[in-house]
């Protein structure tokens, strides 16, 4: 049974539940946000004053009062889109053809309807969806999932105002802007083709949207004909913008760099000013008409003159890779970028970064190199090759590409093997006379590497593996085509347990622990398992995604896992392990 062990999360101010059992105990230690591309989908604010943000696969909420304390709900699958109830109890996720509901007060998933070509969703001002698709217009009433179908007109874009009286509905080369409840028709712009909507945004009121098209930005207001606020051709309209309907019959254009403010009748540009660092989209207006956008990686709160401003907090870095250098400090990979600690640049334009041991590598324009402390020592290995893998003690490196494969000691600083052949991983054994060869399609092969015969893998036959890792002990953590592990022991054929996880696995520098990145029905964790047997040790909290990576510290006493807290705006999380 598992024993619930809390910890404050430092300066996030959430606590995080972590498991522990059998004698091991995983405890939270930090979790740094790092600089770095973020994964910022959608942006939507309710009636309570919350902040609702789309990042990757889990819906982050925080309270503008005190953002320091969010709380995040995983979902079935990346959110490209949300829509908040009137009454701030519901919202609803838009996915890749699907919709995910939830109670925000339980933080939990209630529900998922798969909605082939799904074009968007609103809650209306009675608590029921509006949903668009290529069957049409239909409501849902909730909570008992019933549907009605309204239009067969297929819809290519539906966005419902944040007080559920009006939506923006695109059919064909028809914009309208309609009342939510009755579907009349308010105001409305066709184009010659098809010319689906883009961007909709509407005022703080609800009574105006701007939508932009192919054709440009247009003006849908109650009671009134579309007009034209921006054309296609005019420079305003390169790169990144969003077009924002304020109450006073002007329209705020936010560019990167620059905003200006248009009349939303004719168009005429009344002001123009210089803003270093604004970012063009995403940005929305409350409905007290205060402006969110993003200025670098940080969301700020402003008035729509840009007075006021306030920073509301600074969006999280996505890493792809990481590891522990040889002095035991934690390396990053963020958009190319390698990191130290502190978040201080090491090197630029960095595919991949490994870490085993006491050791460092990385992939950078193809070649191979050694970290040392905060130089990078070139090796020989594969000619501009494209991924790169460590044995369990680091001493070796492989690295491979579409044509061949190269096998690099650490100590000689030489290639001792290369070979041909278009592998989709390499893993080479402990003590560097094998290497395991898993192709994009057909069998995997271990190769000796002195004679370089290849022979079957030592496993079952009939399941398809697509990468192993391997103990300093000789267990075998073999991983299936369906994310799951097998785990062999020394001499065994056949496995002695299958294990829930396995993306990415990685074994002590003892060799007494496996930690595996697990999916569960709560979100991502990393669990531990007794290399033994299988059996589970301990887990971690719910993390915000898939970890990029697992790093081990060289006592074995510490995991660095490459994914911030479910309930948080860390890059990576660090924690303790206690035997």
């Amino acid at each position: 049974m598992l024993r619930p062990a809390l910890r404050r999360a430092g300066s996030l101010g959430v606590a995080l539940t972590l498991g522990a059992a059998g004698g091991v105990t995983l405890t939270f230690r930090e979790s740094p946000s790092l600089p770095g591309p973020g994964a910022l989908q959608a942006v939507a604010w309710d009636t309570a004053g919350r902040l609702h943000l789309c990042l990757g696969a889990r819906l982050l909420s925080v309270n503008a009062a005190s953002p320091v304390r969010p709380s995040g709900v995983a979902l079935p699958g990346p959110c490209q889109g949300v829509t908040v109830s009137v009454d701030a109890r519901q919202a609803a996720v838009l996915g890749d053809g699907r919709l995910d509901l939830l109670d925000l007060s339980t933080r939990s998933v209630t529900g998922t309807l798969p909605i082939p070509g799904l074009s968007g969703a609103g809650f209306t001002a009675d608590g029921t969806l509006l949903i668009g698709s290529p069957a049409g217009l239909e409501r849902i009433t909730l909570p008992g999932l019933t549907r009605a179908a309204l239009d067969r007109t297929p819809v290519t874009t539906l966005v419902v105002a944040p007080d559920g009286m009006r939506a923006v509905v695109g059919r064909g080369e028809r914009t309208q802007l309609i009342d939510a409840g009755t579907l009349r028709v308010l105001s409305g712009s066709s184009c010659d083709a098809a010319c689906p909507p883009g961007a909709v945004h509407f005022s703080a009121d609800g009574r105006s949207a701007t939508v932009q098209t192919a054709q440009g930005v247009t003006a849908l207001r109650d009671g009134y004909p579309a007009t034209t606020v921006l054309r296609a051709a005019d420079p305003e309209l390169a790169g990144p913008t969003s077009a924002l309907p304020l109450r006073d019959n002007t329209a705020l254009i936010l560019r990167d760099g620059e905003t200006q403010v248009r009349d939303l009748q004719t168009g005429h540009r009344e002001t123009r000013r210089v803003v270093p660092g604004l970012r063009g989209a995403p940005a929305i207006l409350t409905g007290a008409e205060d402006l969110l956008t993003l200025t670098g990686l940080s969301l700020n709160l402003s008035r729509p003159d840009l007075s006021g401003a306030q920073p509301l907090l600074t969006l999280p870095g996505v890493v792809s890779g990481g590891a522990v250098g040889s002095d035991g400090t934690l390396l990053t990979l963020t958009g190319g970028a390698l990191r130290g600690p502190d978040g201080r640049g090491l090197a630029s334009g960095v595919q991949e970064v490994a870490g085993a041991g006491r050791a460092a590598f990385t992939l950078r324009a193809g070649a191979l190199a050694e970290v040392q402390g905060a130089a990078l020592r070139p090796l020989p290995g594969q000619r501009a090759a494209d991924h790169l893998s460590l044995n369990h003690w680091g001493n070796h490196a492989a690295t491979w590409n579409g044509q061949g494969f190269s096998v690099t000691a650490q100590k000689t600083g030489r290639v001792i093997v290369s070979a041909p052949g278009a592998y989709a991983r390499v893993t080479v054994s402990p003590d560097a006379t094998r290497a395991y060869l898993f192709p994009a399609s057909g069998d995997p092969r271990v190769m000796l590497l002195a004679s370089r015969k290849t022979f079957a893998l030592p496993a079952q036959p009939g399941v398809l593996y697509r990468d192993v890792q391997i103990s300093g002990k000789g267990v075998f953590a073999y991983l299936r085509a369906d994310g799951r592990t097998d785990l062999y022991l020394p001499g065994q054929r056949q496995p002695v347990a299958t294990l829930g996880g396995g993306a990415p696995a990685r074994f002590s520098p003892d060799s007494t622990l496996l930690a595996l990145g697990t999916s569960t029905s709560g979100g991502w964790v990393v669990t531990l398992h007794d290399p033994a047997s299988g059996r589970e040790l301990a887990r971690s909290a719910p993390l915000d995604g898939p970890p990029a990576f697992l790093a081990w510290s060289a006592d074995s006493r510490s995991l660095h896992v490459g994914a911030g807290p479910l309930d948080g705006l860390g890059s990576v999380t660090t924690l303790t392990v206690t035997p």
